[in-house]
């Protein structure tokens, strides 16, 4: 994709972790990062703008822009659009991360950091993703499924982690999901960031006490909770309450 079109937007670097560190150590709370993506292909950038500042609004700390093609067609556009409208919190651009062009593009739209470095994918070349991304101030979180690539990782270099993002974790067996972010949280270096995708309140509540320093709250967590009648800001206070430390 063509970022020609897209004035770039300048700001200070590792703004994600820099506000987990903050919000943890003085607030002794996750970080709540709100995935933001179309209702359907008809939308438009300007809308998901709206639903940006309204999650904003609700109590999300940072955001989340998915810029697959199979969830929009305008990816840069929407995620240009949600920057302008977050006016300043850190906004991440979601997809599947195989080339190092797709990094130089998040920042071009104002982009705090990226999802989608999974290291069973990139193999040895996460490394080197990864340290990109940190050499033009990107977060960028490295998914792991296992202690074996988190272990190769901190040999790496790396220091931001993600659970149960995008692959790995979604096996249909209760209670998976939150036994294995829990193993993989206790094996975390020490000084490194970790965030974890949750779907419900319950896996929330398991990721933060495990010591997850950020949650990912997915679509479909927004979905379900909006088919059982509760709105966003609700849903966002029940995530905040379970995992503010008290």
């Amino acid at each position: 994709m063509c970022t020609a079109a897209l004035p770039r937007v300048l700001q200070p670097a590792y703004r994600l972790s820099r506000m987990i560190s903050e919000v943890t150590q003085m607030q002794g709370r996750a970080v709540i990062v709100v995935e933001i993506t179309r209702p359907s292909p008809a939308t438009t950038p300007q809308q998901l703008a709206t639903l940006a500042r309204t999650a904003i609004q609700c109590g999300a700390d940072a955001l989340c822009v998915r810029l697959d093609s199979e969830d929009t067609p305008q990816g840069l556009q929407d995620l240009f659009a949600v920057v302008q409208a977050a006016r300043g919190v850190p906004v991440l651009a979601r997809d599947w991360i195989i080339h190092p062009l797709q990094l130089v593009e998040a920042p071009e739209a104002g982009a705090a950091g990226v999802l989608g470095v999974i290291g069973q994918v990139n193999g040895r070349g996460t490394a080197v993703m990864s340290s990109f991304a940190a050499a033009i101030g990107l977060d960028a979180p490295v998914e792991v499924v296992n202690v074996r690539e988190v272990e190769g990782l901190a040999r790496a270099g790396v220091v931001v982690y993600g659970i149960n993002l995008s692959v790995g974790l979604s096996v249909a067996v209760p209670g998976f999901a939150n036994t294995m972010a829990h193993g993989l949280l206790g094996e975390m270096p020490f000084g490194t960031i970790s965030l974890v995708g949750v779907k419900d309140v319950e896996q929330a509540r398991t990721a933060r006490l495990s010591g997850a320093d950020a949650l990912l709250v997915k679509k479909e967590m927004i979905e379900e909770a909006a088919a059982e009648g509760k709105d966003l800001r609700t849903l966002l206070d029940q995530v905040l309450y379970v995992t503010c430390g008290d």
